[in-house]
């Protein structure tokens, strides 16, 4: 039986990529393909069928997936295959948000960009998560991009619970702690709230904090202490499925600063849960909003 092998330069568990790759697999699984997850760098996963791509075992048979984001070895790793190939485009993060944080990051990404161009005519077939993306490609020169956009899942039964009042409102962002995702602005932004109209909110950024990062994320701790905040932001760390569902029920509005999106499944999942949605017009936000929020293309944060 001819297997389907997806590659990426990393798996996390709870990352949109990551998530998209399971997704994936269980799909095919469903259709009776059988097939492996293969990373660079895994996290903390302990999957049996996540594993590290150099340990892939070549075959001709085989049909393999290439997610990109970001440079690694495994683009190298896969060129010289004679395996059909297809490339599942999530887009590079623009490298200058990285640069006074991280340089190898900066690196990492702005290699990972500038390697595009070498993979055209390199995939059997090309596709992007989302129409923003495919246009990135075709601006590059790849032709006949398809769209395959990121799923999201519903638990069974799902049903959003009646929220009990209280004069304390709630305010969300889901997303990693990454300077593209503007963590800094939406604190300028609480402090705004609580300047202008009330103290009473609590403003849970969730998301996980790599050590790589850890400037951007002594930043925001400073910030925190320079407008006294720490009573109304609550930086989480990493948060389990169940956590992160909790938050989402509680929450009165969802706020996304971030200035660079390649999908953004958290829009997805706000949605879901029926929260209101305010969003900055960064990268891919317009498209997957698609009018179930308000979008703002300016950050005025005295009105």
């Amino acid at each position: 039986m001819r297997q389907i092998q997806q590659f990426s330069a990393g798996f996390n568990p709870g990352d949109a990529i990551s998530n998209q790759m399971l997704e994936i697999r269980n799909h095919l699984k469903d259709l009776e393909y059988k097939g492996d997850i293969f990373s660079e760098n895994i996290g903390a996963s302990k999957l049996p069928f996540v594993k590290k791509y150099k340990t892939y075992g070549k075959s001709s048979k085989d049909i393999l997936f290439y997610h990109h984001s970001i440079h690694s070895g495994v683009f190298d790793f896969l060129k010289s295959f004679r395996s059909p190939r297809i490339l599942i485009y999530h887009n590079v993060t623009p490298h200058h948000f990285f640069e006074s944080y991280d340089l190898k990051m900066s690196y990492l990404l702005k290699k990972g960009r500038e390697e595009l161009k070498e993979m055209i005519d390199r995939f059997d077939l090309v596709l992007a998560v989302s129409k923003f993306n495919q246009k990135e490609l075709e601006e590059l020169g790849f032709q006949n991009v398809g769209i395959l956009p990121i799923t999201y899942q519903l638990t069974k039964n799902f049903a959003k619970p009646e929220k009990t009042d209280s004069p304390i409102k709630k305010i969300l962002f889901v997303g990693r702690i990454t300077p593209n995702k503007r963590q800094d602005d939406l604190i300028r932004l609480a402090y705004a709230y609580k300047s202008m109209i009330s103290d009473q909110f609590e403003f849970y950024l969730a998301g996980f904090s790599s050590k790589e990062l850890h400037l951007y994320r002594e930043e925001l701790e400073r910030m925190l202490d320079f407008y006294d905040l720490r009573k109304n932001i609550l930086i989480t760390g990493f948060l389990s499925d169940i956590e992160l569902e909790n938050l989402y029920q509680e929450a009165d509005v969802f706020v996304s600063m971030s200035e660079h999106e390649g999908f953004c499944v958290p829009l997805i999942e706000a949605m879901i849960h029926r929260i209101p949605i305010l969003a900055y017009s960064g990268g891919a936000v317009p498209e997957t909003l698609n009018g179930a929020g308000i979008l703002f293309k300016e950050k005025n944060f005295r009105i």
